[in-house]
């Protein structure tokens, strides 16, 4: 199915709240949100969404496509790639081959003003079965080997939708960053 098709029930405006920490141990902060979901050049859906961080606005832009679940090499972009289950891939590894890429794959650009600047993420992985679209990418850490961070991207049926990031830190769990939830603007 292609990303267009998938994204169907969250285009339009959207209202709701976000949730965000640093560190898995941190008490969760909460901003208001808003998101315009919006298909573009045909093939292509764009989420645009604001929040706040320690009242400083904030805002974000993905941009995801149809794809196979192997986009490519784990270059293509600035901050890695992910394998065909939306996992990170280490720098420089290419993800596994996938001889059998049925539309299933979800490729994206990422910019949020907090999280990604001042590059973009590329990211590539999988639109699940249930429709949640799962990518993931790394990204250069600060010392020692790149660290992992993932996008899932829940539709919902019309009503709602739900955006959550995910940090994967060498050695530990991955915990959850973000978790925007949104209903329809009236």
């Amino acid at each position: 199915m292609k990303i267009v098709e998938v994204l169907a029930p969250f285009t339009g405006s959207w209202q709701g709240h976000n949730l965000f920490r640093f560190m898995p141990t941190d008490d969760y902060q909460e901003s208001v949100s808003a998101a315009m979901v919006a298909v573009t050049a045909k093939d292509y859906v764009t989420i645009e969404y604001t929040w706040s961080h320690e009242g400083q606005p904030q805002n974000g832009l993905l941009l995801l496509g149809s794809g196979p679940a192997d986009s490519g090499p784990a270059d293509s972009g600035p901050a890695g790639d992910a394998n065909a289950a939306g996992e990170a891939t280490a720098a420089g590894e290419a993800p596994p081959s996938d001889s059998d890429a049925s539309g299933t794959g979800a490729t994206a650009v990422w910019v949020d003003s907090f999280h990604a600047a001042p590059q973009w993420l590329t990211l590539s992985g999988t639109i699940d079965d249930d429709g949640v679209v799962r990518l993931a990418c790394t990204y250069p850490a600060p010392e020692g080997p790149d660290w992992g961070w993932q996008i899932h991207v829940e539709p919902g049926s019309g009503n709602g939708g739900r955006i959550t990031m995910h940090n994967l830190v060498p050695g530990y769990d991955p915990y959850q960053v973000v978790e925007a939830t949104y209903r329809r603007q009236a």
